[in-house]
């Protein structure tokens, strides 16, 4: 599953459902802005929302009703609004989730209506390029609320929450020094090309949508056991989770709120510190972060925020084999003062592996614990070794990167490395 939900989320269901399960408070799942704050996300984003929804459901009110009046009188006047094509219905579950954006989850929403002011243009550009509608814009929005850094408990990460396997598919590297899922651009075209060929397996759009957030299989399954290719009837079935049967509820909600944002009063202003720079720096040698903010005159934060897919305060190596040069996304200001700055800069020698010179009560084991790896990594970077018979001042190769000099990540490097 590529959303950021788990397992146990729920979303708000429709009267004639199961009542959703107890929920446990949370933190929003978007807050203020933190560029660098690793872990951004949070499953419990709707708790408020799917709360209310029980307590009514419980009370034996329609859940068609629960919309707020507004909601109607704006769909009334300025439907129809279209997605891909075909006219968006006023279900009652996508009326429920525009309630949710403009009432407990307003202040959320407006920071996602913020951010997405500054990746718009460029995210609607590269879908469009790719041939998918400009509507999908607004999945990265209930995927991450545009936060780079959004990070799920079952490991789903980046703009469009993209599990690790599914987004080295579709070509975004993931590893120590990068997470291309936490590049917009890299991975709006990763979601496009995966989107597609979700629509070119299911031949509709929200069939493919909810196989993005549950996965064919299950979508699949779902389909065979109703004898439907209709969404809308699948999602009154048992054989979504609720999360799946909310997924294109929440979209089209979240459609018709951005694309009505004044009516329902929400004033935004971009905000221009979510402005990506537009000058990129070709590198053929690794540097520290801090050492090139620091001559350029800038905040580290800042640069790693422009460059969000850096994972450590270096710059990624260049190994031919893999990466030929290395971009860095400064502001086009800057780009006269980098050619000033970089033949000072320290240069440093980074390789994939570490050697470690055995000392007086090492064990595999405690090796494998100093370096955070596991053992069998370590056994299969040594394949002569005699796991039980180390030697003093034996010399082990250990699978994690070696800089020359320095520390890495804020971790300082072993004296007898």
């Amino acid at each position: 599953m590529v959303a950021c939900q788990s397992a146990q989320e729920t979303k708000p269901v429709e009267a004639e459902l199961t009542p959703s399960p107890e929920v446990s408070d949370a933190r929003p799942e978007v807050e203020a802005e933190q560029p660098i704050q690793p872990r951004f996300c949070n499953d419990d984003i709707y708790t408020q929302h799917i709360r209310d929804e029980y307590s009514r459901q419980n009370t034996g009110r329609d859940a068609s009703m629960n919309a707020n009046e507004e909601s109607f009188k704006v769909l009334r006047y300025q439907l129809p609004l279209e997605f891909s094509g075909a006219p968006i219905s006023p279900s009652s579950r996508v009326l429920s989730w525009i309630s949710y954006f403009t009432g407990r989850g307003r202040s959320d929403f407006l920071l996602w209506l913020v951010r997405s002011a500054s990746y718009r243009e460029n995210v609607v550009q590269l879908l469009q390029k790719e041939g998918l509608p400009p509507e999908f814009f607004f999945l990265a929005m209930i995927e991450s609320g545009f936060s780079n850094y959004a990070f799920s408990p079952a490991a789903a990460s980046g703009t469009w929450q993209f599990m690790k396997p599914t987004a080295e598919h579709y070509g975004l590297q993931v590893n120590y020094w990068v997470d291309e899922r936490r590049d917009p651009s890299k991975s709006t075209m990763a979601a496009a090309r995966y989107l597609k060929d979700l629509y070119s397996q299911f031949g509709d759009w929200y069939l493919a949508l909810a196989a993005y957030n549950a996965g064919p299989t299950r979508v699949i399954n779902a389909m065979k056991a109703m004898k439907t290719r209709d969404y809308w009837v699948l999602a009154r079935s048992p054989y979504l989770r609720p999360e799946t049967k909310d997924y294109v509820p929440k979209l089209l909600a979240a459609l018709i709120v951005a694309s009505h944002a004044t009516t329902y009063g929400f004033e935004v202003v971009a905000d221009i510190r979510n402005k990506a720079p537009t000058a990129r720096l070709e590198l053929y040698n690794s540097y520290r972060v801090s050492d090139i903010a620091q001559r350029l005159g800038v905040p580290e934060n800042d640069l790693m925020h422009w460059n969000p897919e850096m994972m450590q305060g270096i710059t990624p190596p260049i190994n031919p084999a893999r990466r030929k040069v290395y971009f860095l996304r400064i502001p086009r200001a800057l780009q006269e003062r980098w050619t000033q700055i970089e033949p000072d800069l320290e240069r440093l020698t980074i390789s994939d592996i570490l050697i470690h010179r055995v000392k007086r009560g090492d064990t595999v084991a405690s090796i494998a614990r100093m370096y955070k790896v596991s053992v069998k990594k370590i056994l299969d970077t040594n394949p002569k070794l005699n796991a039980k018979r180390l030697k003093l001042g034996q010399s082990l190769n250990v699978p994690v990167p070696s800089i020359q000099s320095g520390s890495i990540a804020g971790m300082q490097l072993p004296k007898n490395q």
